[in-house]
């Protein structure tokens, strides 16, 4: 009997101590703050997972296709020729596309013509002059780009090959970051700022110095701990609920490079230094999943594109970590529409998603009540949704705002509306960041003599045909979630200074197909003029206080309830100048009041799919925002 126990003992331990084995990561005998670092490859795509990847790559549809999809890139790939110094933004961009595409071809399939294509921009970028560090976003990416290739391409490398690329991210990257690092009163340096250019900066030098760790592990330790306590700077605005206040398209240029910095700290050295702590990192994907309108697009306020949805790894990323399965679903929702071919794939770090890729977590689906706030503390957020299932739902999303922050525009109190696969009420994005003076955020800067950028251009109020004030704020006044007819109210009050003792916007969800929205303006005499505008792509008739907006054999309606003298019309948008970025197919609507009036009934305003359900709320009488509760 003590033998048989022996034997089984024996088998026990020695099955262990091989799974153990087979589990464990290979250690290098670099240390980074007193532990060992795992070897070459170590930087967002570990041995084990790209085995992992190509066993199920064969049995998932959808990774299948991926898979398949990256082969076809790839190829297109290997033809490109390569791009001449000097370097740039778009340059940059362009190699940490063709390097993370090529070198995870690479790893699938490991056909040495990726590797070679690899090989060959490395070589390129190492012999650049430099990669612009008066632009240093462009040095940061670069610096990916190559970190990314020197380490996937480790074992295939020459010695020589591996100088010249471990030179280059020296003098190149590393060396120049330690004296910003080490400056006293550079807040507004690339590595110590409030924006986007933080985070996507520090990853950089963070992905550069774990690459070449083994050759100088303190300089490597410097720059990982000096990014890690300067990206709270830009972090610390996503408190509490995850929000980005610089537009959805610097949300997801912030995050895929979030994403890079924890994965490669935590793969590497076991922890983050409790960035993914910090309030609201933990929301900031979920959030996005959760304001995104049924048909798929962003509300793209500030200096945004045209709203469509981002197809980044980030999702498969954050998914896993903060286990949200409905943020990994949405992604993998968008991965089959790419792979089937309903809309393109994005570029820049897209094909990660092979290497991170989530199989279905389950059927936990994003749920969306009728009204959920997004707090913080430039760009509250305010997302109104109807039933989805029910036909005719209305989608409205709203904002605060701080206009004289990064890429803001004067659109405090402005909202988008999608209804029917249409969206109704809309947001131009930014303009070319190339025109003079668009930079320049204080009241007088030139930034608001471009129409995209000012308040005309935006579904909220003008007095007396004034702009906004850029030093004022949009605040959360109050709201309510729970229970029927859920509201929100914004304090837009110092962005119209010198215009009105105060302003204030209120948006209520009346039913799956209507919303309210009510301005009380407090005029400072009885001859002013408010107007209420929308912009839109639909076309607009008027009948009285009615607006019918129609789109591809669909209506929606806006109804001026009061006060009794609204008057409605419709102009055709216009930019203020020839060297604007063109803008053709969209109106004005747009609703005037005098300020004599609006000192007596608030401007009350119906948006609905549903006409007769429009007609009915506007027989209703309601009550002032300080009523709202």
């Amino acid at each position: 009997m003590n033998h048989f126990y022996l034997v089984i003992s024996l088998f026990l331990f020695f099955t262990f101590c091989s799974e153990k084995q087979e589990n464990e990561i290979p250690l290098s005998s670099t240390i980074l703050f007193e532990e060992p670092i795992p070897e070459h490859p170590r930087l967002l795509f570990s041995k084990a997972d790209e085995e992992k990847i190509k066993e199920q790559s064969k049995s998932d549809p959808l990774l299948g296709k991926l898979v398949q999809l990256l082969k076809e890139e790839a190829d297109k790939a290997l033809e490109l020729p390569m791009i001449a110094p000097p370097n740039d933004l778009s340059k940059s961009r362009e190699h940490v596309y063709r390097v993370i595409t090529l070198g995870t071809a690479y790893r699938i399939f490991e056909d040495v013509a990726y590797a070679e294509g690899v090989e060959k921009i490395l070589m390129n970028l190492c012999q650049y002059p430099d990669w612009n560090p008066a632009h240093y976003l462009d040095v940061a990416e670069t610096t990916t780009a190559v970190a990314i290739g020197y380490d996937w391409l480790y074992d295939y490398l020459s010695d020589e090959a591996k100088e010249q690329v471990e030179k280059a991210i020296r003098e190149k990257a590393l060396t120049l970051a330690i004296p910003v690092y080490e400056a006293t009163g550079n807040e507004g340096s690339w590595a110590k700022r409030e924006t986007n250019w933080n985070v996507v900066c520090n990853t950089g030098m963070t992905l550069g110095a774990l690459a070449i760790a083994e050759k100088d592990p303190a300089l490597a330790e410097k720059i990982i701990s000096y990014s890690a306590r300067f990206v709270p700077n830009c972090l610390k605005h996503y408190a509490p609920d995850g929000v980005c206040y610089e537009g959805p398209g610097y949300w997801n240029y912030t995050n895929v490079y979030l994403s890079l910095l924890l994965k490669s700290l935590n793969d590497n050295i076991g922890h983050d230094f409790e960035i993914s702590s910090l309030s609201g990192v933990d929301k900031t994907v979920s959030y996005y999943v959760q304001s995104m309108s049924p048909i798929m697009r962003e509300f793209n306020f500030a200096n945004s594109g045209r709203g469509g949805s981002s197809a980044s790894p980030l999702f498969f990323y954050f998914g896993d970590k903060f286990n949200q399965p409905e943020v990994i679903n949405h992604y993998r929702n968008v991965l089959t529409d790419i792979v089937e071919g309903e809309r393109n794939h994005s570029k820049w770090h897209f094909f990660l998603s092979v290497a991170w890729y989530q199989p279905a977590a389950g059927t936990k689906e994003a749920t969306f009540p009728p009204l959920q706030v997004f707090k913080n503390d430039m760009n509250p957020i305010l997302a109104f949704n109807g039933d989805r299932s029910v036909d005719g739902s209305i989608f409205l999303t709203a904002k605060g705002g701080d206009p004289d922050e990064a890429h803001q525009q004067l659109d405090v109190g402005s909202f988008i509306i999608d209804a029917e696969g249409v969206r109704w009420a809309d947001d131009l994005g930014s303009d070319s960041y190339s025109l003079p003076g668009f930079w320049e955020y204080r009241p007088d800067g030139r930034r608001w003599t471009y129409f995209r950028n000012t308040n005309f251009s935006h579904n909220t109020l003008a007095i007396d045909n004034q702009l906004q004030h850029s030093g004022g704020k949009g605040t959360l006044a109050q709201y309510r979630t729970e229970g029927e007819e859920p509201f929100g109210v914004i304090d837009m009050t110092s962005v119209y200074k010198d215009q009105a003792a105060s302003a204030l916007r209120g948006f209520k969800f009346l039913d799956n197909h209507t919303m309210l929205i009510q301005d009380e303006i407090t005029p400072l005499t009885d001859n002013q003029s408010i107007t209420w505008s929308l912009i839109t792509s639909a076309e607009i008739d008027v009948e009285g206080t009615t607006a019918i907006l129609k789109s591809g054999g669909k209506q929606f309606f806006i109804k001026a309830v009061s006060p009794a003298g609204a008057r409605l019309h419709v102009e055709e948008a216009k930019t203020f100048s020839e060297i604007e970025n063109s803008l053709t197919g969209y109106q004005m609507l747009k609703i005037t009041v005098s300020s004599k009036e609006i000192k007596e009934v608030p401007l009350n305003v119906l948006a609905g799919s549903d006409k007769a359900r429009v007609d009915q709320h506007a027989r209703k009488d309601y009550a002032k925002l300080s009523s709202w509760k």
